[in-house]
């Protein structure tokens, strides 16, 4: 005896997760926010695990913090230190990628699209502090999210710091000075672990005197750590 019994339409279920799937994305596309970057920004990434990034803050026209009654600027403190610490990785046998390397103003933007088209594995941010007051010391900035690869990027930097003199007292910080919900844009729009690194006051006498007098040995440090997090992290 023959029954008649209707067949499933398989492709109902598999066009409503689609329709739920498609939605989801428009639905955190309309929030958007640090964390909707983050999130975006992470998929389908493969990093060259030889490949570093660095990033000496400012340039050009954006001067960046200054000291010494203005006579001293950031943009080429950090350009100074940078280009060491690139010779150190390169003598190591990384390749290094430099969002600038001459005094040339380059965009937040176009920063981190130099860093994801290189595919590195790590980004490194380097800048100069600044107060109105007597701060000195060394601190570290990383994603609000706190990834671990991120987390150990900065605190590896401050360790090794550390070892070398400097004053790493103020530590390694998540988010924003201004508000611990945003983030310093090389942090949100790098698809790579980073950290901004901030070498000292460029306004207290006593971390420009150690940073002219020990620059050779700062670059070496930033090195290290970064050589450390990249061992570490590809379980060497």
């Amino acid at each position: 005896m023959r029954t008649n019994r209707k067949r499933f339409n398989f492709s109902i279920p598999l066009v409503m997760m689609f329709i739920l799937t498609l939605a989801s994305v428009v639905a955190l596309l309309s929030v958007g926010g640090d964390e909707t970057v983050y999130y975006f920004n992470q998929l389908s990434f493969i990093p060259d695990p030889k490949t570093v990034c660095i990033d000496p803050g400012h340039g050009g026209q954006s001067s960046g913090a200054t000291g010494e009654k203005g006579k001293r600027l950031e943009k080429d403190d950090t350009l100074r230190l940078s280009l060491l610490v690139r010779d150190e990785l390169e003598k190591r046998g990384y390749t290094v990628v430099m969002t600038r390397d001459s005094d040339t103003d380059i965009s937040l933007e176009d920063r981190c699209k130099i860093a994801n088209k290189s595919k590195a594995s790590l980004f490194v941010s380097i800048h100069r502090n600044s107060s109105t007051g007597k701060a000195s010391g060394c601190e570290a900035w990383i994603h609000s999210r706190n990834p671990s690869d991120d987390r150990l990027l900065a605190q590896n930097i401050l360790d090794s710091l550390s070892l070398v003199g400097a004053d790493t007292s103020r530590g390694l910080h998540t988010g924003y000075r201004e508000g611990a919900e945003k983030n310093y844009y090389v942090n949100r729009c790098s698809k790579m672990p980073s950290v901004l690194a901030e070498i000292g006051f460029i306004t207290s006498e006593k971390d420009n005197t150690y940073y002219d007098e020990n620059i050779d040995i700062l670059a070496v440090a930033i090195a290290d750590g970064i050589e450390t997090t990249l061992l570490e992290m590809n379980g060497e």
